[in-house]
């Protein structure tokens, strides 16, 4: 009973030991009808990519029913787009443990694109990506791509691109997970630390070849979910058994009789490769012999369609040149994307001859070129640009070529190398030198763009610092034939780091400013050299590098980014701007560098009473200019004087400028910094603090012109001032006069005027304007200015023989004008005449420069209407006798027209006749009458 009961259990523990079935799927592309996906019933491994792609809605899928738990493993690429109702695809791979990578679609391992109805992405048991990173993008309402790490999913190196994802999303809490990092609140994120032991199973132990724990207590190889390298039959090992090839796509090993009648291949050694590698060619049996002699055993390649240039992206553009020794075309190669740069190597290591040209641009993350090494000639047929074969350019990190060691050689054409910001000069010169052409078609990047190959450390020191100047000091033991000092200035806290764009192109390099020095220019004592580095701002930080180098390239040095900053000098002229006004106040703004405070100073600039007044406004009365920068002006300026105007308003900013810049106060010039005369300032001068940035200036007087001076300040002195002249708003009503009164004298038709100035105008009154109406339209104006108006006590007379029952006044003042509505003018009383006649105002009257008599408009008008009615008549009468000849016909007449007789007789030998027939018509007669003009009776 025993033996037998033994005899089961060891059976029992072989059929366990034996390896799980794998049942292997080749790449599968599911597009269009849903139905598709039963293409991956039954798959434990897809030996290639899956791509579920373009279905619709219009299908009515029911996803949930389609679940694939025995999938486990995709050996290229996992891609999902366009695909409609789709909103989780967590059940459908749940056991999906590694997606490897061995061929990628562009860069990416796992994409998920324009998928408008995803709601969740998880893969609950994916323990790892071995080989390109993931793209997600374009995924409207998908959430919780924030909580999974992907860096920790992808093993190699790259950039993921996760360009999420829903608005509507609750961030989920990775309850019961080891880390903080889960697919939902139910799924948690796997990694790698759980590739050997599976605690959920209670499995403590697996095999070490085991990738994503094993199904069993068993610690067999053959007992793992997925391997963490090779699978043979199932079974996990590190390399295949002698009898098997490995084929390092799948990552697996076959027989021959696998390799070569199940997948097409060719056996290699102990590989089963797609092609036979070069120098060697397949034999009948599918083996991959070496050439003879006489052989020619070359891959040549052409791209598809056949083109002229072949341009790789990514690493699955990499993979389409892998085999080929002879490439059909040029070659550009372009990567802005990291990636694992030894996949390159696999694909590259067979390329020998390049029929075009070889063109590395832009390639933002390569680092080294080595992939190219085995390259033995470039023919340059074509040549870019007509002229090279080789083309680095714009390659951001590229710090590494491969040694020709004279093997490599162009045909024809030579190098183009620049702005390639790593690579140094020594590895292009040598790069160059073991290359086989002609150097005298080579273009390389200049000294002003070299880069040091690992310089030695340049000890650099600053000895002394001025509010200009810095002096440096270095080693001269340390200096070679050549130095560059590159400095620019730096906000407060900003550092720079080795891979800035110190080493960038000139172009992306303006604001770092480099001089070359050579030995002549230097100051030494022996052991030391010293450079006093000038011009530059004062308060400033600088950030400053020293190297140097010469034709020796091996001796090189170059100094750490070294941070300074100046001293303190008297600051700069300040910003002075006006922000608003009223009647009573100015509101300024301000601005300053390097202050500590700001000086204000005010002074009310009155206008001159005596000038003005030197000026009758009566006779030569003031215009109001229009705004010649309005709206108004410019919409109907010419477009030239426009421009002209711009150019000179530019030209006087630029003067000022530079005026501000040549007399300003600094500690180099002390001569300018002169002290403002305070006796003519008519306000306080204040003394604002250095945070100032606008401050309002109360209590002024309306339409008064002020002048504003301010300087900033600090320890060392104030600077020169800013200037800002303004004057105050006018006030509505200012000039309007408080008290009019009109009256009459019947007797001697003399109209008395008493109006006193305004108590606070708008400025100087110039002049006032009195108007006069009366109910027939009839109106009359004077005018009489301030000073002749104080003179006669404030009394306007004048005679005029209409009558007239208003009276208004029109004050005009420097801000304009004003008019008093008007009052009814009364008939005068005794001591109102007696003050008609007092000496003042018949001086106003005897010197008539008070009024300009009018006349009635409608009387005016009349008699215009007269003239050109008459004129016309008589023109029109005139213009109907002479087309009808009335002179003629009336022999009386023509000694009263101014008609000569000479003109009438040359009139009637060539003139034609006409005839009026039947009173209507009109017939022409040609006259060749030679007769005198004396037989027409006068």
């Amino acid at each position: 009973m025993l033996p037998s009961a033994s005899l089961m259990l060891l059976a029992l523990l072989g059929a366990l030991a034996e390896a799980k079935p794998e049942h292997e799927c080749p790449s599968i592309d599911i597009r269009n009808d849903c139905k598709n996906l039963h293409q991956l019933d039954n798959c434990t491994v897809v030996t290639g990519y899956l791509m579920i792609t373009l279905i619709t809605s219009d299908l009515q899928c029911n996803y949930s029913q389609y679940s694939f738990p025995l999938l486990t493993e995709v050996t290229e690429f996992v891609v999902f787009t366009g695909v409609r109702g789709l909103t989780n695809i967590t059940e459908m791979f749940p056991h999906l443990t590694i997606i490897r990578g061995r061929r990628l679609f562009l860069n990416y391992a796992l994409g998920v694109t324009s998928m408008p109805d995803l709601e969740q992405i998880a893969f609950p048991q994916l323990m790892a990506i071995q080989n390109g990173q993931v793209f997600i993008g374009n995924c409207p309402k998908l959430c919780n791509t924030d909580r999974v790490n992907w860096d920790l999913l992808t093993l190699s190196t790259g950039d993921n691109q996760i360009i999420a994802t829903g608005s509507n999303c609750s961030s989920p809490v990775c309850t019961g997970c080891a880390s903080s990092h889960c697919w939902s609140n139910i799924y948690c994120q796997r990694s790698l630390n759980e590739n050997i032991a599976n605690p959920k199973a209670n499995i403590n132990s697996c095999h070490e070849e085991c990738l994503g724990g094993c199904s069993t207590h068993s610690t067999s190889a053959a007992d793992c979910t997925v391997c963490r390298g090779l699978s043979d039959a199932g079974t996990c090992v590190k390399s295949c058994p002698t009898e098997k090839y490995v084929l390092e796509h799948h990552q697996r090993c076959y027989s021959k009789n696998e390799c070569v009648k199940k997948h097409g291949y060719f056996v290699y050694e102990s590989q089963c490769v797609a092609f036979c590698p070069s120098g060697f060619r397949a034999n009948n049996q599918s083996e991959c012999v070496e050439c003879g002699p006489e052989e020619a055993c070359i891959s040549f390649c052409t791209p598809e369609p056949p083109a002229d240039v072949f341009t790789i992206n990514n690493l699955a553009d990499a993979e389409k040149v892998r085999g080929c020794q002879i490439f059909n075309a040029s070659l550009i190669i372009t990567i802005r994307q990291k990636l694992n740069e030894s996949q390159l190597v696999q694909s590259f290591t067979g390329i020998r001859e390049i029929r075009g040209y070889l063109k590395v641009y832009r390639s933002s993350e390569l680092r080294s070129l080595k992939f190219l090494s085995n390259l033995v000639r470039i023919h340059g047929d074509p040549m870019e640009s007509r002229r090279y074969s080789i083309v680095l350019y714009d390659n951001r990190r590229l710090s590494e070529l491969w040694d020709p060691d004279h093997k490599l050689e162009l045909m024809d054409g030579g190098m183009f190398m620049h702005r390639n910001n790593k690579l140094c000069n020594r590895l292009m010169l040598g790069f160059q030198r073991g290359v086989i052409h002609d150097r005298a078609l080579d273009s390389l990047q200049t000294n002003d763009q070299e880069v040091l190959c690992s310089p030695s450390k340049l000890q650099l020191n600053v000895q002394k610092r001025t509010y200009r100047t810095i002096n440096l000091s270095w080693l001269k033991s340390q200096t070679s034939q050549r130095l560059e000092i590159i400095h620019r200035p730096l906000p407060p806290g900003k550092l720079y780091h080795e891979e800035s764009e110190l080493e960038a192109p000139v172009c992306t390099r303006i604001n770092w400013k480099r001089q070359l020095l050579f030995h002549d220019e230097l100051h030494e004592n022996g052991t030391h050299y010293f450079f006093e580095l000038d011009s530059l701002e004062p308060d400033t930080r600088y950030a400053c590098l020293l190297r140097t180098f010469g034709d020796d390239n091996m001796h090189e040095a170059r100094s750490d980014l070294t941070y300074v900053q100046t001293e303190r000098d008297i600051p700069k002229a300040p910003l002075l701007q006006l922000v608003k006004k009223t009647d009573s106040s100015l509101s300024v703004r301000m601005a300053a560098h390097d202050h500590d405070s700001f000086l204000l100073t005010v002074f009310e600039l009155a206008d001159d009473q005596a000038y003005i007044e030197q000026r009758n406004y009566c006779h030569q009365p003031s215009y109001v200019w229009q705004d010649m920068d309005s709206a108004q002006w410019l919409a109907f300026e010419d477009y030239d004087d426009c421009c002209a105007h711009k150019e000179e308003q530019a030209e006087d900013a630029r003067f000022i400028a530079d005026m501000r810049d040549l007399y300003s106060c600094t500690l180099d010039d002390l001569k300018q910094c002169r002290e403002l005369n305070l006796d003519e300032a008519t306000l306080p001068q204040y003394r604002l603090p250095g945070n100032t940035s606008e401050y309002d200036l109360r209590q002024l007087h309306r339409y008064r012109l002020y002048a504003l001076q301010l300087q900033a300040c600090n320890e060392l002195g104030c600077s020169s001032h800013t200037a800002l002249h303004e004057r105050t708003n006018y006030t509505m009503g200012a000039d309007q006069l408080t008290h009019l009164q009109g009256c009459y004298v019947p007797e001697t038709q003399k109209y008395i005027i008493r109006f006193q100035e305004p108590q606070q105008p708008n400025g100087l009154v110039v002049n006032y304007v009195i108007h006069y109406r009366n109910k027939f339209n009839q109106t009359h104006t004077g005018c009489v200015t301030r000073q002749e108006h104080a003179n006669a006590g404030y009394v306007f007379a004048e005679h005029l023989n209409i009558t007239y029952t208003d009276c208004a006044v029109r004050v005009h003042s420097l801000a304009g004008n004003a008019i008093t509505p008007y009052v009814p003018i009364t008939h005068c009383t005794d001591e109102e005449q007696q003050l008609a006649h007092s000496r003042p105002v018949k001086e106003l009257i005897d010197h008539d420069i008070s009024y300009v008599p009018v006349t009635a408009a409608h009387a005016r008008g009349i008699s215009i209407f007269l003239i050109c009615f008459l004129f016309g008549c008589g023109a029109s009468l005139v213009w109907v006798l002479y087309k009808r000849r009335c002179w003629q016909k009336w022999p009386g007449l023509r000694r009263y027209m101014p008609i000569r007789e000479q003109w009438l007789r040359e009139r009637q030998q060539t003139e034609d006749r006409e005839i009026l027939v039947d009173g209507f018509e009109t017939v022409r007669f040609q006259n060749n009458n030679n007769g005198n003009a004396d037989d027409y009776p006068m």
